[in-house]
């Protein structure tokens, strides 16, 4: 039988904890709302952060029972003790409570509330109790001691942590543990660029999940193996953890995470991109959609009960025995940046198939996604993605000529940088990271802009602008563009110019031999080639030189480079006599900006049809070829005349 006692303390604590929660949800929500873009809908940010302060008062005056356990009586007329664990919960949960808020709540003195959240996570761990019966506490206060340190950047001290978690709870059979803890020292070394040691640890992950018939924690960590090794373009490690997760994508037992599922056909689809499997990209990029529409199934429910936590971004984790306590939690992507990244990979292979009309509608799809989440709340964490798209927005505009497209992409991207001026300091600073990380990405986008709307002098700035930046991907390809835009314009080089071109592609060509495996390899080889073809005078190096670059664009299924080699090709062969396969290169060339609606490059084809023509004497089709090719050049200027 219960007695009075026993009853009030069982329930003092639940008392303290659900009015604390009650607030919390109640600032969840009016915060939303502060991020809606009309002033009538909006609230304060006096309003949620009252919550906050109230649901923290009832956790600390829980606190004050605990640790006063004499003055108890006074305040409920029995001889009450709150429990070591209770206290440790507690003060877990105020530190939870103050790393979600951080980055909202101002302070009153610097690093206030890691102070405070890691105060009280040290008297978490002293107050909880030693014995099995506790180690999932003591295990939660660990992990969150391990997040706090790799904040502020503490990755020595994070990772001998991680390691004595790990090995303590491999010692204590405590499976989801083992795989937690081996999940966040993995993350731990992706974030120092330390990826082999990554795949090591998730190679462990996987094979212990295996043999403990987990299916579902070994697809987490083969997934997130596949995300190093497409990331680092390490094909032949790609290829085998593709061929596994193939096989388990379709397992009904995996139907529960489609979080993981949809993030595994987007790797899949940049994987096949890369290596030029359109069609393999394109399927993958299908499959990605269908496993977001699961997804959003499941998302929907959650929002519906009010149980979606941070844009759906923990992922639950069930017990291969259906052992409901057993059920766990992994924080992935949140439900929109997952939808945005889906839309993203698949206009990206829309676009490499000089597909434009459905590569905007997939980045349109992109930014509604974001949309949704920025009135969810979600506006800062989504700020990167959003700033992502506008440049590929840019990048479509560019290639299609819809240069006002382009043009609003590219002022669209800066208003998103502006804007991120409003947040709190934490928050600047981390934006400003945002912005020195991602201005020579849309310089270089500007000076493309520039250059294709013919101003030529303001673009060969912007692309000096972003050679002395410090990106070396943008470093290089405007290196790049700007050695062509040199050599195509009207006035022939002097010796002088020509000597410093040359040592420019020395550079470069040192560049790549000092990166062979960057991220962007095969595109830096491709503009090379083209660099190198243009700008040799011996015909036979010219031609070995183009003919490299159309190899690797067929591998990377780059049609509108390989479009603008083969013209070039057939202005090659052309003083030779070759007219048959000079007539074949700039047919093809034609073909490829006839999908891709480009009238530059098909007026460049056209014109080289017309000088073919008049060579093997058939003026009358010569003359008709030039009234195309003068029909295509107005076509071109009155895209981009208004801009």
């Amino acid at each position: 039988m219960t007695t009075q006692g026993e009853f009030e303390h069982s329930l003092t604590h639940k008392v303290f904890w659900c009015l604390a929660e009650s607030h919390f949800r109640q600032a969840r929500s009016t915060y939303k709302r502060t991020q809606l873009p009309t002033a009538e809908t909006a609230t304060s940010p006096k309003e949620w952060r009252g919550h906050i302060v109230a649901g923290l008062s009832c956790l600390y005056g829980l606190l004050r029972i605990c640790e006063t356990p004499r003055d108890q009586a006074k305040y409920f007329g029995t001889d009450l003790v709150i429990g070591p664990d209770t206290e440790a919960k507690t003060r877990l949960r105020i530190a939870h409570i103050l790393s979600e808020w951080a980055d909202c709540v101002p302070t009153s003195g610097g690093d206030a509330e890691n102070n405070e959240e890691e105060r009280q996570l040290t008297r978490a761990l002293i107050a909880v109790p030693s014995g099995d019966a506790y180690i999932g506490t003591r295990y939660a206060i660990i992990a969150a001691q391990c997040r706090l340190f790799l904040r502020r950047g503490e990755l020595k001290w994070t990772e001998q942590k991680l390691k004595a978690a790990l090995t303590d709870a491999q010692q204590r059979g405590r499976h989801r543990w083992v795989h937690h803890f081996a999940l966040e020292l993995a993350n731990m070394h992706i974030a120092k660029g330390e990826g082999p040691s990554a795949v090591s640890i998730l190679q462990t992950l996987a094979t212990y999940a295996l043999r403990t018939g987990d299916k579902l924690w070994e697809m987490v960590a083969l997934v997130h193996q596949l995300g190093i090794a497409v990331q680092a373009r390490s094909w032949g490690t790609v290829d085998p953890i593709l061929s596994a997760l193939d096989d388990k994508a379709a397992d009904p037992a995996l139907a529960s995470v489609p979080q993981v599922k949809t993030r595994f056909w987007v790797l899949k689809a940049a994987a096949m991109q890369c290596r030029g499997r359109l069609a393999d990209a394109q399927e993958a990029c299908n499959c990605a959609r269908q496993a977001l529409m699961e997804w959003q199934s499941v998302f929907a429910r959650q929002l519906a009960t009010n149980c979606a936590s941070s844009g759906g971004s923990l992922i639950d984790i069930p017990s291969p025995h259906n052992d409901t306590a057993e059920c766990w939690q992994v924080r992935g992507w949140s439900y929109y940046e997952a939808h945005a990244w889906v839309m993203l990979m698949s206009a990206f292979v829309a676009q490499v198939q000089d597909t434009y009309e459905p590569a905007l509608g997939f980045l349109n799809l992109a930014l509604e996604g974001i949309a949704r989440g920025e009135a969810d709340g979600a506006t800062r964490q989504l700020l990167p993605l959003k700033l992502h798209i506008f440049l590929r927005l840019a990048d479509v505009g560019i290639a299609a000529l819809i240069m006002s497209d382009a043009k609003h992409a590219l002022d669209q991207a800066l208003v998103a940088i502006s804007k991120s001026e409003s947040y709190s300091d934490s928050q600047s600073r981390s934006n400003s990271e945002l912005w020195r990380s991602s201005r020579d990405a849309i310089a270089l986008r500007w000076a493309m802009y520039l250059q294709r709307i013919g101003q030529s002098a303001e673009a060969i700035d912007a692309y000096r602008c972003v050679i002395r930046g410090r990106d070396d991907d943008m470093r290089f390809a405007a290196r790049i563009n700007l050695a062509v835009l040199q050599l195509a314009a009207p006035e022939p080089l002097t010796p002088e110019s020509r000597v410093a071109m040359r040592n420019t592609i020395v550079e470069l060509v040192q560049d790549m031999e000092k990166s062979p495996n960057g991220q962007h390899e095969n595109a830096r080889r491709a503009l090379l080639e083209l660099l190198q073809g243009i700008e040799t005078e011996e015909p036979v190096r010219s031609k070995t030189h183009l003919l490299a670059c159309l190899r690797v664009c067929s591998d990377t299924a780059d049609s509108v480079l390989q479009g603008w080699t083969l013209c070039l090709l057939g202005t090659l062969v052309l003083p030779a006599g070759q007219y048959e396969q000079a007539m074949r290169m700039c047919a093809a060339g034609q073909a490829i900006a006839q999908r891709a609606n480009d009238p530059l490059q098909k007026a460049a084809a056209i014109g080289i049809l017309a000088h073919i023509e008049n060579a093997v004497g058939d003026p009358d089709r010569c003359a008709k070829l030039l009234q195309i090719d003068q029909s295509c050049l107005e076509q071109f200027n009155s895209r981009i005349q208004d801009y």
